[in-house]
């Protein structure tokens, strides 16, 4: 949220500059500088797409977690790919959404902090079908995993809840989750029907 606020900050500061930089392009041209306008706009652009917050989606709540995640998969060096296509409104709350989300991306990303640059990758999807909120997580991990029920168990003290909090939703929205570590890729899938609860 303070990302977005931000980005709108800067924004309304664009808004307001942009007759100014049309100001200094048109003296650009007037004084047959065509190189330096064209070098003016190409630093617009940058600065503008610097601030723009990317859209996934029509949805807003996993427009603020991708952007979130991009940036943090950027700065730990990690190639993650999002396919994201969710409308506006969905019947599944916001709370819920993010804890699925962000619980599924932090264990992906914290799974290959640690892996050879080649090997820290994610791959995120997200899309409804047949009235289902479908989402994929896949990561490359290494060593052995330990499963119990199901779920992976975490090596870390007081780590280990995201998985159960996933579990815990696709319960009570009547869906289901699936860990899957195979062939050193670790696989979650969550299936939420979208009915009115």
């Amino acid at each position: 949220m303070e990302r977005l606020k931000a980005t709108a900050n800067q924004t309304a500061v664009y808004h307001h500059d942009m007759l100014h930089h049309l100001n200094m392009i048109d003296g650009f041209l007037h004084t047959d500088n065509p190189e330096q306008a064209s070098e003016y706009i190409h630093r617009i652009r940058e600065d503008l797409s610097a601030i723009s917050v990317h859209r996934y989606c029509e949805n807003e709540a996993m427009n603020l977690l991708c952007s979130s995640f991009a940036e943090k998969a950027e700065a730990m060096e990690v190639k993650l790919t999002m396919e994201v296509s969710l409308p506006k409104e969905l019947p599944l709350s916001d709370t819920e959404l993010c804890s699925v989300v962000s619980n599924g991306l932090e264990n992906a990303l914290h799974a290959v902090e640690s892996l050879e640059k080649n090997r820290r990758w994610a791959q995120f999807s997200c899309r409804i079908r047949s009235n289902n909120l479908l989402l994929e997580i896949k990561n490359p991990y290494k060593g052995k995993l330990r499963m119990q029920d199901g779920v992976p168990l975490s090596a870390r003290e007081n780590h280990g809840y995201g998985c159960h909090s996933i579990q815990t939703i696709a319960r009570q929205n009547r869906g289901h989750c699936l860990f899957e570590p195979k062939d050193g890729v670790f696989t979650l899938r969550v299936a939420l029907p979208l009915t009115e609860k």
